[in-house]
């Protein structure tokens, strides 16, 4: 991994191929009314405990029916607010910590409006100290409910693996299961047809579905879904689903000259014909774009005022310890393969790479200075990318940045990885919450898809769901 200047050429990396992530998990109707009742359970608790904290009376909370209305309509309206961020939908938690993390983001969220009700309305300014201590307790509450939901749901119906059927040519089948997002537990069945035209000859000729061997083969192994790689004739569609559906397998089609890289597809039906509208992704668009600097701007402002004591301590201590610069300046790639020059306090001697060019990070890094060592364990070192965010290079979450050298490897190697710069660089990510900080550079690969999920599932709650595991393991030293 070490590299020369003007010596031996530089080593390659080697890089594994992209390992898809599994998909997030979708709730049926009965587990998204239980999670509604838990937490509309949850915010009637967080009020009724709140009033009897702070004014010693929960009837006295209900005594004035205006304030009885406006109460329902702020209970209404989290509810409402936690549709709409998806939470009776899907989860993208993979354990009841994940779940803590997703409620408490939901709970920021859905903070503003409520705050914001109460400044319209000045006859409820005597109730501030109860709307702060209800927030409070709803985001204990909802939180703790929902991990409770989560680890219930994952005794009584734990995930299930899979089992997909493969169909079509040798070469499109080996390539679709490289392209899933699959979990270890998942079995994919291959049924590599040669002549797969040929094959539906018979079939065609008697009228009958059933008779393909392929479709008996899959119902045989328990198959729950089949995937399909070639086009079908139109007369054996009725067939097919009349058998798939009666068995309750996912019928599905993968045209694999046609890839949702970068974008997404709606499908429509126009007449005789089934059409793609491609369209890109959301967190592409110029909207999100905006909505996502206003997000960056109204984090770093505050966190900026808040951190200068300690930026201008950590500043001292890198000065007395290794002298200047106590910043450390390193060229990275950013949106759309624009280089910047990213900000760090410095860890390391100022010759670090005097002699062996770029070198891959690693946790036991001889070139790391004695405060370095403390930066790097606590994350301290990164603060500064926060002017980062604020000139506009990075945002605060996002798929981390890399150097030119690396990128330049990187993208011969895996296909998609240019992808990633579709947006800014983030301080943190949806990899960097799922992975450790430090990676070998064999783990890009999974790195990587931990990143295209990111920009194929983005959301603002998504955001700060990350944003609230990043300072919660931040400030418990979970993830450093």
């Amino acid at each position: 991994m070490l590299t020369s200047r003007g010596g031996a050429e530089p080593q390659a990396l080697s890089v594994p191929l992209l390992k898809p992530r599994p998909r997030p998990s979708r709730y049926g109707l009965t587990w998204s009314l239980v999670l509604f009742a838990s937490d509309l359970l949850s915010l009637f608790l967080a009020g009724a405990v709140a009033s009897e904290l702070v004014h010693g009376s929960f009837a006295r909370l209900f005594s004035i029916a205006p304030h009885l209305q406006l109460v329902l309509l702020g209970v209404l309206l989290w509810i409402a607010l936690f549709e709409r961020m998806g939470l009776y939908r899907r989860t993208f938690a993979t354990n009841g910590r994940d779940e803590v993390y997703a409620s408490l983001a939901a709970c920021v969220m859905a903070m503003a409006p409520s705050v914001a009700l109460f400044l319209a309305v000045p006859t409820l300014y005597p109730f501030r100290h109860l709307l702060l201590t209800t927030i409070l307790l709803t985001a204990v509450g909802a939180s703790l409910s929902r991990f409770a939901v989560h680890a219930a749901l994952s005794r009584i119906f734990p995930r299930t693996s899979r089992r997909i059927a493969v169909v079509g040519s040798s070469e499109r089948v080996d390539a679709v299961p490289g392209d899933l997002s699959l979990t270890t537990a998942d079995v994919v069945v291959k049924f590599a047809i040669d002549e797969f035209d040929n094959d539906l000859a018979d079939v065609l000729a008697h009228g009958d579905s059933a008779r393909i061997d392929w479709l008996q083969s899959a119902l045989d192994r328990g198959c729950t879904e089949l995937i399909i790689t070639e086009a079908l004739p139109a007369e054996l569609m009725p067939g097919l689903l009349r058998i798939t559906e009666a068995r309750g397998i996912q019928l599905a089609f993968a045209p694999m000259r046609i890839r949702p890289h970068a974008c997404d597809f709606t499908v429509r039906r126009d007449g005789g014909l089934a059409l793609l509208y491609p369209q890109s992704l959301a967190i592409t668009t110029p909207g999100a774009d905006r909505l996502r600097r206003l997000f960056d701007l109204a984090l770093v402002v505050p966190a900026l005022v808040l951190l200068a004591p300690l930026l201008a301590l950590v500043a001292l201590v890198v000065f007395l310890d290794t002298g200047a610069p106590i910043l450390y300046r390193q060229t990275r790639v950013g949106r759309l393969g624009r280089e910047f020059e990213i900000l760090k306090f410095r860890t390391m001697r100022v010759d670090a790479e005097a002699t062996s060019g770029p070198v891959w990070n690693s946790s036991r890094d001889e070139r790391t200075t004695r405060s370095g060592k403390f930066l790097r364990r606590f994350s301290i070192d990164e603060f500064p990318q926060l002017f980062n965010v604020l000139r506009g290079d990075m945002s605060v979450v996002g798929p981390r940045p890399e150097r030119p050298f690396y990128v330049d490897q990187f993208r011969r190697m895996l296909r998609r990885y240019d992808e990633r710069h579709l947006v800014r660089p983030g301080i943190t990510g949806w990899a960097q919450i799922n992975m450790r900080r430090i990676l070998d550079p064999t783990e890009i690969g999974e790195k990587l898809s931990y990143d295209l999920f990111y920009l194929e599932h983005w959301s603002i709650f998504m955001d700060v769901m990350i944003v609230c595991k990043t300072a919660f393991e931040f400030l418990f030293h979970s993830a450093a």
